[in-house]
């Protein structure tokens, strides 16, 4: 009976010394490494992969636990940090119910499309190319809150990625993203309902939600400090009361992206002659879509603009503006801050006191 006892206790510490070497109990902790589990990823590759790299001590060791001890447990797509003799129980609790390394990626106010695809590109996150297809698609557009699929769909996202700091995943992928950033905006324009609402903007018409959202873009252009966005906003509105053409820059600028992928910086006197349907130079009204993505507080300052008089506006070159109400006036101001020797030298946006700085 004793020898029965004593080789049972033998046996058992014999397994137990097995599997314990077998799960990577044993192994020494090595350098820390990447490991990232794609969509498609099936269990047998995903653990011999991670033997190869030798996070693990066997493969079949990681089957097996999972097999018998986790079964329906599932291993997480994602990008994780793992390192080199990582034991199997430990390993697949971080792969199962870890969370996946997330990157921060802030996108800015007042970006369009094609930089906000480029960014993302240069940060790892896909193609500049998909997501400047990716940007038409159907079937993403139908995922923009209703009231922006009526009377007629928009042709593209623009304008509807919203600016924010968002955490993204490198195996997320470009229609993933768009979708994230689609979705926020629905909750951000969602929290606006009231005021959307109540808005009393009228120009010979009520706007409708994308018009709204194709002038916040506008505004979102025009300044670089946030307290004067409403009166920027009500110079447009009073423009468009009086059927006068807007006539302003960064639409011209916004359609060189569209016909180029690029703007060099620079806009030319042949570029507000040139007909195109964002030229506001020469076309009346709003052009056809947004020409960035404004923020929330654009987007306010359109629901809520200052009242005011005033037509016309020009930059002091400091981020803020001279606001006039006849053309005289505005001539003068003109010749005052544009034309005059060194009247732009040494001054800039940035200069401005933070709490003025647009946000």
């Amino acid at each position: 009976m004793f020898k029965k006892g004593f080789f049972l206790l033998f046996f058992f510490a014999l397994l137990g010394l097995f599997l314990s070497v077998q799960l990577g109990y044993w192994q020494k902790r090595g350098s820390e490494k990447v490991f990232i589990i794609q969509k498609g990823d099936n269990y047998s590759s995903i653990a011999r992969k991670l033997e190869d790299e030798k996070i693990i001590y066997s493969e079949r060791a990681l089957r097996w636990y999972g097999r018998y001890l986790r079964p329906g447990a599932k291993l997480q797509r994602g990008e994780f940090g793992l390192y080199e003799g990582m034991s199997v129980p430990e390993l697949f609790r971080v792969l199962s119910t870890g969370k996946p390394l997330e990157y921060k990626v802030t996108i800015p106010e007042g970006y369009n499309i094609f930089q906000i695809a480029e960014l993302l590109e240069s940060k790892g996150f896909g193609k500049k190319e998909q997501y400047l297809r990716l940007i038409r698609d159907p079937q993403l557009i139908e995922q923009l809150p209703q009231e922006f699929l009526l009377p007629t769909k928009p042709s593209s996202l623009e304008g509807f990625l919203f600016p924010d700091t968002y955490h993204l995943q490198k195996v997320h992928t470009e229609e993933e993203i768009l979708g994230f950033f689609i979705r926020h905006f629905t909750q951000v324009w969602s929290s606006l309902q009231s005021q959307l609402r109540t808005a009393t903007i009228s120009v010979g018409k009520s706007m409708t939600a994308y018009e709204i959202l194709i002038l916040a873009s506008i505004v979102e252009k025009e300044t670089g400090a946030g307290f004067e966005r409403p009166l920027i906003a009500s110079v447009f509105e009073n423009r468009l009361v009086k059927r006068m053409r807007l006539q302003t820059d960064p639409t011209v600028i916004y359609g060189r992206w569209v016909s180029q992928g690029s703007w060099d910086g620079n806009i030319r006197f042949k570029d507000l002659k040139e007909n195109n349907p964002y030229n506001t130079y020469t076309n009346y009204g709003l052009p056809p879509g947004p020409i960035a993505s404004p923020g929330k507080n654009a987007v306010l300052a359109v629901l809520n603009p200052a009242e005011s008089d005033y037509l016309y506006f020009v930059s002091k070159n400091d981020g803020t503006h001279i606001f006039s109400k006849t053309y005289k006036d505005h001539s003068s101001a003109v010749q005052k801050t544009q034309l005059s020797p060194g009247a732009k030298e040494g001054k800039s946006w940035r200069d401005l006191p933070e709490d003025q700085k647009a946000r």
